[in-house]
């Protein structure tokens, strides 16, 4: 009975120790682990401010193949969630983005059900050429004793993967080419028909300007004529670019287009559904610019064009400054 007795009060000791020195232990943990890639941040921060491409460089993606994922709010940046649910290993949650500052930093609320909930941050920082991202998880134990115990282990648990799925995601980036896409961010979008007016054209950057006004005025005669209501910035949707030779179509979204068109002027409708819009504020002589990188910005985030760019010139530009001219680029995606 003495032994018993000597065991219960050993045992009782030792759990009073751990739950002294669990209540002293800190209440949160923090794990981050860094590599430098060879691309300059804007085209980092574009591959992380979405889930698109996570699973192409994730560290957990191959731990379950048969892992289930779902998306939704917006398709890039705050808001954007991905949901899965996999074997025990992957278990189930969510990681949504809560925060995006261009080219410095993303920060993401994980939510892990019964196993309670996270915060994850990309940090960009330029290095020369290139790019060093810092993943880091900040952990709370919630004032629970084992939590705290638990945070004791995070930075070897976790710093495996995210020392694996940085490797990964180096690789990854530095196998694209080099794209500098800072000044450009696209909204996946639905986009709707418009009824349009319209005459084909064919330019320059010479001659743009005259065959474009040229157009516009045609067109608005002919609406005048027939008493249509203009329903929107005029636009030009191009059908082709070869060798500095830009073939388009330069229209007026009209109220309606039923009226038997004249003089070379053809009605029509515009694209409607999936699309990725971007907003150009500056010179029209910059938007040949804005539109590669509009492109390649497609291609970091892995979208697949499925027709020529809908240019829309939102304000006039002879009442405001060429910094202050808005078009507004729609590119049709799959």
């Amino acid at each position: 009975m003495r032994f018993l007795r000597n065991l219960l009060i050993f045992v009782a000791v030792v759990v009073g120790l751990l739950v002294a020195i669990g209540f002293v232990l800190p209440d949160t943990a923090h794990v981050e682990r860094s590599v430098t890639i060879d691309r300059p941040p804007s085209q980092v921060f574009t591959v992380l401010n979405s889930f698109r491409r996570f699973n192409e460089w994730s560290p957990w993606d191959a731990i379950d193949p048969n892992a289930k994922y779902t998306y939704s709010g917006p398709a890039i940046g705050v808001g954007a969630k991905e949901s899965w649910t996999g074997n025990k290993d992957v278990g189930t949650g969510s990681q949504t983005i809560v925060e995006s500052k261009p080219y410095d930093s993303i920060k993401m609320a994980l939510d892990f059900g019964d196993m309670g909930q996270a915060s994850a941050t990309f940090t960009l920082t330029p290095s020369g050429q290139g790019t060093k991202v810092t993943w880091g998880i900040d952990i709370s134990a919630g004032g629970k004793l084992i939590g705290r115990y638990f945070n004791l282990m995070m930075d070897s648990m976790v710093g495996k993967d995210y020392e694996k799925g940085l490797a990964k995601l180096k690789s990854f980036v530095e196998a694209m080419p080099v794209t500098d896409v800072s000044g450009v961010n696209g909204t996946e979008v639905t986009v709707a028909a418009k009824k349009i007016y319209f005459i084909p054209g064919t330019a320059t950057s010479e001659t743009a300007k005259t065959v474009l006004t040229d157009a516009y005025s045609r067109i608005g005669n002919f609406m005048a004529s027939n008493k249509i209501t203009m329903q929107g910035a005029p636009l030009t949707i191009t059908t082709s670019y070869d060798n500095g030779q830009w073939a388009f179509n330069a229209g007026v979204p009209v109220d309606h287009n039923d009226v038997a068109p004249i003089g070379g002027i053809q009605s029509g409708t515009t694209y409607a559904g999936k699309a990725v819009q971007f907003m150009h504020v500056g010179p029209y002589e910059k938007l040949s610019e804005a539109t590669k990188k509009a492109y390649a910005w497609l291609a970091l985030q892995a979208y697949k064009p499925a027709g020529g760019v809908i240019e829309e010139y939102v304000n006039d530009p002879t009442t405001v400054a060429p910094e202050q001219i808005k078009t507004q680029l729609t590119i049709p995606v799959q």
